[in-house]
């Protein structure tokens, strides 16, 4: 988990320390402009009276492509168009009280609880009854590759299970 976090955290300073380099800025900056200065003369012949219009609407489109490129280069800021970080942390802060305002399970209460199918998918039976079988049992059921039948519950289940062994056909098996 920890791992994950600092993963997170050098992703997210790798984007804030490496802006884009001035040239780049530069030169889609000259770009876009002479773009969008030689447009009207390109459309004339097509286009005519509706060159201009035209002309201003694809310019609105460009430079302000250019320029949204230019605000959201730095997400982690106080600016308008700025990822709400606050509103992320305070988030977070809200969903770790939650999940520590309960205790802990018990490992024991959880490994006993008989809707615990500690051999599931291979049986819809609980620990009480794997623990009543032997070693011998619950080791050839594994090396069976039993796979229990999806639809079955521990309550309504006649733990008739599909094996499926190396090299023989499909069948029935009580494990």
């Amino acid at each position: 988990m920890v791992a994950s976090l600092n993963e997170v955290l050098t992703g997210t300073e790798r984007v804030l320390d490496t802006p884009l380099p001035s040239a780049y800025s530069i030169a889609i900056s000259q770009i876009s402009w002479i773009y969008v200065l030689v447009l009207p003369f390109q459309l004339y012949n097509f286009l005519e009276w509706i060159t201009i219009p035209a002309s201003v609407v694809a310019a609105y489109i460009i430079i302000g492509l250019a320029t949204i490129g230019s605000e959201i280069e730095n997400p982690f800021g106080q600016d308008v168009n700025d990822l709400p970080l606050d509103t992320y942390c305070r988030q977070i802060a809200l969903e770790l009280d939650i999940i520590t305002a309960m205790p802990p399970p018990n490992v024991d209460d959880f490994m006993e609880r008989d809707d615990n199918l500690v051999m599931f998918p291979l049986s819809p039976r609980g620990i009480t009854e794997w623990q009543e079988r032997s070693v011998e049992d619950i080791r050839a059921a594994l090396a069976a590759k039993v796979v229990a039948n999806v639809n079955q519950t521990p309550a309504n289940s006649d733990d008739d299970s599909t094996v499926v062994g190396a090299g023989s056909s499909i069948g029935k098996q009580s494990v």
